[in-house]
């Protein structure tokens, strides 16, 4: 029987979640979502399967904290997900449900995995079901209850039975690596010190598995040979030199991505495990050979009869996918979606664990992030996409639009700078944007720069007094009044195009005027009085770097705080 599902109840971030398994399936989500509380608990209660001395539904058994060959963390009490497990029957606990399945028909290399739902009767009478519920013991152990059909006990039980096998990543090795027992290195490898132990799983590879091993990475990584050498009567260290397009490597030198599918490829014949779990195996590897990774996972999985989950930050990997294989955005240790396209594109714009797309109208956004880090919880909601320029703004429609294909998980903000609009001109492009979770947020001055040339701000970051802050600005408006104003007319004449094209628009003068009573920029471009203040402020203290670098200053664009806020309410 072929495992088919996994159900996960009450482990760190994971209250409940069901998972059906296709052969290759790929976890994305944001920091925190729950994508490594998955990979741990289905090894963690694969390991105490294997490991206790017996598993019955009507009784407990204890596996000690020491013995075991993996734990997540030595305060083990702490996995239940909002409580710490107890020792008591009546006491919070986690639980990992595994549910088998005769094979399945294979369509295009994949087996397509119904949906997972343990109570439904029909799937309880034609499905296989393993369970294992942990708590803690009250002598430095889990407690384990469960239940192990006969008919997959061999999957899990037995010495050299390793149902899963987990890879965390890796860091590197060490130059130097002592042969160890084949015990040793397995409880290693199974506790995740691949990083210490990887010399010494590939010696316990035969001569056939090394060279399956150089089989499937050559078409990742070209023409590889992985000689493992150790004599019993005269070696202290196992010796490894790569050979790599035909130049010897030692092993230790080897870049971490290669080392990282080594690791993998490895532990597939080590273990021979009937579910891998690889955390993040993206993160030293080029784009290129992210997108190739996915279809060689796909290959040796059905190759080997097993199931990967494997997690990801990386657009390329899930682009890389083939059709068909699972690909899951979780939130909050919850499923979010399972629709590949709006995954991709999520993933794609850094919005996972987002509420909020801010999409600005400038291309560089640097003053934007600085304004919204202001604001810590907001921050942490938002996503920010460039812009290229306001005659390219985000209409209402394509907003909409944006906000319709990432399937409504998300709110829309366009920012748009005022320039030389009215407050009339600006609320009725406001109104124009008017929809349900779609909103057009205008800069209160000129543009975003202007908020960083106000005198509160040039206080808190030069230490001169508000005095000489408003002197600067002041000077600089005296000295460059003629192109302030020939920037501002020629805004208007753009703004006339835009919104008057058919007449009835105010006046330049009206217009001019009215900014007139609004200091400390008065209708200047804040772009502009930023590039004059580089010069103005003596020993250069006004530049990009120290302005981006400040900690502490008053707040800036409160109209951009509340309408976050709203948006995320």
């Amino acid at each position: 029987m072929q495992l088919d599902a996994v159900k996960i109840e009450g482990f760190k971030k994971i209250e409940s979640i069901d998972l059906p398994l296709s052969n290759l399936n790929i976890l994305v989500g944001s920091n925190g979502s729950g994508k490594s509380s998955i990979l741990q608990a289905i090894h963690l209660a694969s390991c105490l399967l294997r490991q206790a001395d017996r598993i019955r539904s009507d009784s407990t058994t204890m596996v000690r904290v020491s013995d075991l060959d993996y734990l997540p963390s030595d305060e083990y009490w702490r996995l239940g997900h909002g409580a710490d497990w107890g020792n008591k029957s009546t006491t919070p606990f986690s639980r990992v449900t595994f549910r088998f399945k005769q094979a399945a028909p294979v369509e295009n290399g994949l087996n397509h995995a119904d949906s997972f739902q343990i109570d439904d009767d029909e799937e309880q009478q034609n499905s296989i079901e393993v369970k294992c519920l942990m708590r803690a013991a009250r002598n430095a152990g889990i407690s384990v209850q469960g239940e192990l059909p006969e008919e997959v006990r061999g999957q899990f039980r037995g010495v050299e039975a390793f149902f899963s096998g987990f890879i965390p990543g890796i860091s590197g090795i060490p130059n130097l690596e002592q042969k160890n027992s084949r015990r040793v290195v397995l409880k290693a490898c199974s506790f995740g010190d691949s990083n210490v132990y990887l010399r010494n799983a590939l010696d316990l590879l035969s001569k056939e598995q090394l060279e399956r091993i150089e089989e499937w990475l050559e078409p990742l990584l070209g023409n590889i040979k992985i000689p493992v050498n150790f004599d019993e009567k005269r070696d202290l260290e196992i010796h490894t030199d790569v050979e790599l397009d035909g130049r010897r490597v030692p092993l230790e030198l080897l870049g971490t991505g290669y080392l990282q599918l080594i690791q993998i490829f490895c532990y597939i014949l080590l273990f021979k495990p009937k579910i891998l779990l690889v955390d993040e195996p993206d993160i030293h590897l080029h784009p290129t050979v992210q997108e190739k990774l996915t279809s060689k996972l796909l290959e040796i999985a059905q190759d080997q009869s097993l199931k990967i989950i494997m997690t990801t930050h990386s657009p390329f990997i899930v682009r890389g996918a083939p059709l068909g294989a699972n690909v899951i955005w979780l939130s909050d240790g919850n499923k979010k979606s399972d629709d590949r396209a709006l995954v991709e594109l999520a993933l794609g714009w850094g919005a996972f664990g987002k509420k909020v797309i801010v999409v600005s109208e400038d291309a560089k956004n640097d003053f934007l992030k600085k304004i919204i880090s202001q604001w810590p919880e907001i921050e942490r909601s938002v996503a920010i996409l460039p812009g290229r320029g306001y005659q390219h703004l985000l209409s209402k429609d394509e907003a909409i639009e944006l906000r319709s294909s990432l399937g409504e998980k998300f709110k829309i903000l366009v920012h748009r700078d005022r320039d030389s609009l009215t407050d009339e001109e600006v609320q009725q492009l406001k109104d124009d944007y008017d929809e349900e979770g779609v909103r057009l947020w205008v800069t209160e001055q000129s543009d975003l720069e202007a908020e960083f040339c106000k005198p509160e701000f040039l206080e808190a970051l030069t230490g001169q007094d508000m005095a000489q802050c408003t002197q600067w600005i002041e000077e600089i408006m005296a000295a460059q009044s003629v192109p302030i104003e020939d920037q501002f007319s020629s805004q208007r004449a753009a703004h006339n195009r835009e919104l008057h094209a058919q007449g009835g628009s105010p006046t330049n003068a009206e217009v001019w005027a009215t900014f007139q009573q609004r200091p400390p920029l008065r209708g200047a471009k804040g772009k502009f009085v930023f590039g004059q203040l580089k010069n103005k402020v003596p020993e250069g203290r006004f530049r990009d770097e120290y302005v981006l670098g400040l900690a502490n200053f008053p707040e800036l664009s409160s109209s951009l705080k509340a309408n976050l806020a709203n948006l995320l309410g």
